[in-house]
């Protein structure tokens, strides 16, 4: 459960005074605002940066290199992956002096919980502990290096933990050491994940805006 939709509908309201909008439209970006009226989700993005459209993420996927082995099989691992629904980074913008540089990043996915059935987990949280446990990333040197204990936001349990990876691209010259922290939570019927990126060997630090991030995280 999250908050009231009263409440939620008061957030939305407040966060587009003077804007016109179809109320028939599901999803609205506006200035630093994500709101999913659907799913019943609303948050706020570090101010400056943007949102990438879904329809680009195909191009960031063929040129990130994976994993020995996934690499060969990339289109089927992404296909398993699924897109996320929303991606928002630093350089969002198609700029000359943005080519080779890291961008500090936020991606949302949300999977039904219907696709976890066979798992034979009784709750959210022992399926979190067997994902850790049995984790076979297809990212590069993968590993979890912090679990936090898990904490309440918006009358919903958060489950969070950081991790360490080696990023590939083909427009990068050498590999760069990226710091992930995952956010995961269940939401009526459907688990999320927050995947938050950075890279202190490229001085593209970001913990402040994904602190504040998460504190933005309203649900209905």
């Amino acid at each position: 459960m999250g908050i009231g939709r009263r409440e939620f509908t008061k957030l939305i309201g407040l966060a587009l005074t003077g804007v016109i909008i179809d109320p028939l439209q599901a999803v609205v970006t506006y200035n630093e605002y994500y709101i999913n009226k659907k799913l019943g989700i609303m948050f706020t993005i570090p101010k400056s940066w943007g949102f990438v459209k879904i329809k680009d993420f195909g191009k960031i996927k063929d040129e990130q290199i994976l994993d020995s082995f996934y690499e060969s099989i990339k289109n089927e691992v992404y296909e398993d992956l699924g897109n996320p629904i929303c991606i928002v980074t630093k350089y969002y913008e198609d700029l000359p002096e943005h080519d080779g540089l890291f961008s500090p990043s936020i991606i949302l996915k949300m999977t039904p919980k219907s696709e976890f059935d066979s798992y034979g987990h009784k709750n959210f949280e022992e399926l979190i502990k067997m994902s850790r446990k049995n984790d076979n990333s297809v990212l590069k040197d993968y590993k979890i290096v912090n679990i936090y204990d898990p904490y309440t936001l918006n009358n919903c349990q958060f489950f969070e933990d950081d991790s360490e990876y080696l990023f590939e691209h083909k427009e990068l010259e050498k590999s760069i050491k990226v710091e992930q922290k995952s956010i995961k939570f269940e939401h009526q019927n459907l688990y999320y994940q927050f995947s938050c990126h950075q890279s202190l060997e490229m001085n593209e630090k970001a913990d402040i805006e994904f602190e504040a991030f998460k504190k933005s995280i309203k649900l209905i």
